[in-house]
């Protein structure tokens, strides 16, 4: 009996044995891989589209696509439609949500109040959220796609265009941002620098001067004889430089004065770079600079030409270069028209920000020793108002009289593209009477006088130095934009 028992206690034993070590905790068990059992959430927070469609919104005509360049969407619709109260219909990356303020939207359903700059916010299923700044605008959608797509292909924040047709403005438009930072858009009473469209500015003081009898185009620049006599001299021991006492005022004017050298601009490594007034540079030029060519014979592009020409019209005018441009203009109804200053700062309330590319500054340059070359701010429909003032048309009084006005659009004999402050003869724009672009860091600018009655402005608050990917480089494509507007109407 006992060796029974004995026998079922082992197996029971043995049960037991079993069971508990299939229940021990293993206090060294096998590393595992960290698996997280969750799907991973998507990351996605970019906006791909974004548009306003007819079929959501029956006050449009039509369906009005967004250029989405970097976080700003640019979009125009048509004129008369309030954007107060439009659906818009994007597409964003998969499971990511869009909102306004907190609240979200749904493509294609919610209406939204874009009638000023709108923060949308795109949120990514995993929470990180990308911002985009919504500016939409009514106004000419085909024109404004042009100026929609530079932007976009050269980085450029803000742009402001003005053209007319018999004198008359019609269409102004203000583009992207005067000032990023403060998120302030650009309006058409944005001042702008016109860079090197300063100089059509001098000319026309030039001969506002010509007709008020104070100088010729013949008059003498330096030496006794000279416009700017007792401001430069030359002494024994410190002659002037041979030719400059036969440089006149329509040398400058023509770019044909016999200087090749840079004084302005780009002048590090020169003696002109520590030299910081005007009167400096012009005083070292006429003692220390030899002619490039014999002056008359030859064109030779000098922003200093006009520079000086700028400080003649100081000295004839007994006032400032500023003050006498603006007593100019002013006959063509313009009154916020002046000289940029150098730092940021010191910027007009209305005057944009400039940003640089290709690492440039858009503040480095001494504004003050620029002057009649480069320094002139203004907007883009109050230079439509001094090129319908000096254009022969009989809307607008012109402030030069005809004679005047032949002489100033007068070709150069040495190079029959430029006049007096202006271009002329583009090999592709035949229908294009006068115009001229300008350059500075921050800054792109070009100015038309059509030859059928349109004319068209267009500046901008930043450049760039690169070709798109077309090849295609800025400047090219400002000329292409005016180019297509004027042509579409009648120029």
């Amino acid at each position: 009996m006992i060796k029974i028992i004995s026998r079922w206690s082992i197996m029971s034993l043995l049960c037991v044995l079993m069971i508990g070590a299939s229940c021990k905790k293993d206090t060294n068990p096998t590393p595992q891989p960290d698996v997280d059992p969750s799907t991973p959430k998507a990351s996605g927070k970019t906006l791909f589209s974004f548009s306003f469609d007819q079929a959501k919104n029956t006050s449009l005509s039509r369906n009005y696509t967004a250029t989405i360049k970097d976080s700003t969407i640019l979009i125009t619709v048509q004129e008369g439609v309030s954007l107060s109260s439009l659906i818009p219909t994007f597409r964003v990356s998969d499971k990511a949500t869009v909102s306004i303020n907190g609240k979200e939207i749904s493509s294609g359903v919610t209406p939204i109040n874009a009638s000023n700059t709108i923060r949308i916010k795109v949120t990514a299923e995993n929470g990180k959220s990308s911002s985009y700044n919504l500016l939409a605008r009514n106004g000419n959608s085909t024109y404004d796609s042009y100026v929609y797509s530079m932007m976009k292909e050269y980085a450029i924040p803000g742009v402001s265009i003005a053209i007319s047709k018999d004198e008359k403005l019609v269409y102004s438009a203000g583009y992207g941002f005067a000032n990023i930072r403060e998120r302030e858009r650009v309006t058409t009473t944005h001042l702008f620098r016109l860079a090197s469209c300063s100089k059509a500015q001098t000319a026309l003081c030039i001969m506002s001067l010509y007709e008020e009898g104070k100088l010729n185009m013949n008059s003498k620049v330096f030496g006794p004889e000279g416009i700017l006599k007792d401001e430069f001299t030359e002494t024994t021991d410190n002659p002037f430089v041979d030719g400059v006492k036969d440089i006149t005022v329509e040398n400058l004017l023509y770019h044909n004065s016999g200087w090749t050298v840079e004084a302005i601009f780009d002048t590090w490594g020169t003696p002109y770079y520590s030299l910081n007034t005007l009167d400096e540079r012009i005083d070292y030029l006429v003692h220390n600079q030899a002619f490039g060519y014999s002056r008359g014979t030859t064109y030779s592009y000098s922003n200093i030409s006009y520079s000086i020409l700028g400080r003649i019209i100081e000295k004839l005018s007994g006032t400032s270069y500023e003050s006498y441009l603006r007593q100019i203009v002013a006959k063509a109804g313009v009154t916020d028209m002046w000289c940029s200053k150098t730092k940021i700062e010191d910027k007009r309330d209305n005057e944009v920000v400039y940003y640089p590319q290709n690492g440039t500054t858009g503040y480095q340059n001494n504004m003050e020793i620029v002057g009649g070359c480069g320094a002139v701010i203004a907007s883009a429909p109050d230079i439509i108002k001094i090129i319908c003032a000096q254009d022969y048309g009989t809307v607008v009084p012109d402030i030069l009289k005809k004679e005047t006005l032949d002489l100033l659009y007068t070709p150069s004999p040495n190079y029959n593209r430029y006049m007096h402050g202006w271009r002329t003869g583009h090999s592709y724009y035949t229908n294009w009477a006068s115009y001229h672009g300008g350059n500075l860091a921050g800054v792109g600018t070009l100015m038309i006088r059509g030859k059928k009655g349109v004319n068209a402005v267009i500046l901008c608050n930043s450049r760039s130095y690169n070709n798109n990917s077309s090849g295609v480089s800025f400047d090219t494509q400002l000329y292409t934009i005016l180019g297509n507007i004027m042509a579409d109407l009648g120029n």
